[in-house]
């Protein structure tokens, strides 16, 4: 009867650090799920957010506020072209300039 109870002495040892080490992992696992949980609140929260700005957004560009109209429906409109000849042929002097240098 003697080596049937070191054999339970044994079992009972090995059994015992098994239990430990599973429980030291589930610890662990919760501490990590805790971590994801916290930040899966974090996101929705920022989500609806991100939401609310998205419709204020839309209201704003549904209700063509007058900065928003154009005049004309061609944008290209808005652009200023300065035709000044006097500029015109300064730069092409300048050019002209540029090519004598370089041919030089």
């Amino acid at each position: 009867m003697g080596a049937f109870s070191w054999v339970l002495i044994v079992l009972a040892v090995i059994i015992g650090g098994y239990i430990i080490d599973y429980q030291k992992n589930k610890l662990k696992w919760q501490d990590k799920s805790s971590k994801t949980s916290d930040d899966l609140d974090e996101v929705r929260t920022l989500v609806h957010q991100l939401k609310k700005r998205i419709e204020n957004l839309e209201a704003i560009a549904a209700s063509e506020p007058e900065g928003f109209r154009s005049k004309s429906s061609d944008p290209l409109d808005r652009i200023k072209i300065d035709e000044d000849e006097e500029i015109k042929k300064e730069n092409e002097q300048k050019v002209s300039n540029l090519a004598k240098e370089k041919g030089d």
